[in-house]
């Protein structure tokens, strides 16, 4: 009895082991957790060779947490311009072996530098995480460009400023990186960066021209600029050098007009103010302020409003109200104008 009793208990665990494992989880084949594609593989071409740089990823391709990265295969294709099929299959030799053997953390990024590229090639570049001998990612993105020397800094930067901005000039490098002498048409980007930002920003858009006008009214800041030339190099643009930066301080609107012929009137809706708007270039618009009868002021809308007219429906009490009205500009501080002509109504 005692010994078909055991069999019975051994039987009955079992089965309770086995329901109990199905409910948790699946069996989970190899390289199913393999870890998230790399979207964001990207290029800068330098005096050196070629920067590829890219975001460590820190989750596996179902969502759940990465612990750790054993290293990154960097893909590599090249082939000579004049016969580069490119919309062809890269052909890929042995990655490069990039160790890494740490745990992802989000934010960080790899960056390797490729000093084997050369003049008249085009370049193809993938990656890979490898978490460990069955689980690799997939293929990144792929970035493809033909590589050359870039071009020097251009030189001579000065800037003017005026009333409505601050134009620049430049002269073109002469040279590429490597010596080369540069005589092919440029475009030019260029970098502005004011006193109190942390980072330079690229302004919108590139020009052909050796001079450019940033149309900004920025007043009791300093501003720089730097200026960077492009060479179109088959299909590639190639950002050169960047520039030593000048600086100046912009001149804004300083002396603004305030609107002229404010009226008030009396309306179902409420007190309706109204003007003669400001043309000139910059101005952004209004605001509107009213003193009650004990003498207290107040700005009655917290951002300008961009055109009149303006109700004031607050509920007031009987006495004598003012009305006066500011222009303001684009400028950072903006600038106030002087206070309009004031009207005053009679509140029953």
């Amino acid at each position: 009895m005692t010994r078909h009793l055991l069999i019975f208990v051994c039987l009955v665990t079992a089965v309770t082991l086995l329901t109990d494992c199905g409910r948790k989880r699946a069996p989970v084949p190899p390289g199913t957790l393999r870890p998230e594609r790399i979207k964001d593989l990207s290029y800068k071409i330098v005096k050196e060779g070629a920067l590829l740089s890219w975001s460590v990823p820190w989750r596996n391709h179902d969502g759940s947490p990465l612990t750790h990265i054993k290293q990154f295969f960097l893909f590599k294709a090249e082939a000579p311009i004049q016969s580069a099929c490119l919309t062809c299959p890269p052909s890929y030799g042995k990655p490069i072996i990039i160790n890494y053997d740490k745990k992802p953390a989000p934010g960080k990024k790899i960056v390797y530098e490729d000093t084997t590229v050369r003049q008249g090639f085009y370049y193809t570049y993938q990656v890979k995480t490898v978490k460990g001998f069955f689980n690799i990612s997939d293929f990144s993105n792929k970035v493809t460009f033909a590589w050359h020397s870039p071009p020097s800094a251009p030189i001579n930067i000065s800037a003017e400023v005026f009333e409505d901005g601050v134009g620049l000039s430049w002269l073109p490098p002469d040279t590429f990186e490597d010596g080369e002498v540069l005589n092919q048409p440029l475009e030019y980007r260029v970098y502005r960066r004011f006193s109190d930002d942390e980072k330079w920003t690229s302004l919108p858009g590139t020009t052909d021209k050796t001079h450019y006008f940033d149309k900004i009214r920025r007043t009791y800041r300093q501003v720089g600029y730097r200026v960077a030339a492009i060479f179109h190099y088959f299909d590639t643009d190639i950002e050169g050098t960047i520039s030593s930066p000048t600086f100046v301080k912009a001149r804004g609107l300083q002396n603004i007009p305030p609107p002229c012929c404010v009226k008030a009137a009396m309306t179902k809706r409420g007190i309706r103010i109204s003007w003669r708007p400001v043309h000139r270039p910059g101005i952004v618009g209004y605001y509107v302020f009213r003193r009650d009868p004990k003498g207290l002021v107040v700005e009655l809308n917290s951002i300008p409003v961009p055109k009149g007219p303006f109700i004031d429906d607050t509920l007031l009490e009987p006495g004598v109200y003012s009305y006066w009205v500011t222009s303001v500009d684009d400028s950072y501080p903006p600038n106030h104008s002087r206070p309009s002509n004031i009207v005053t109504l009679i509140v029953k």
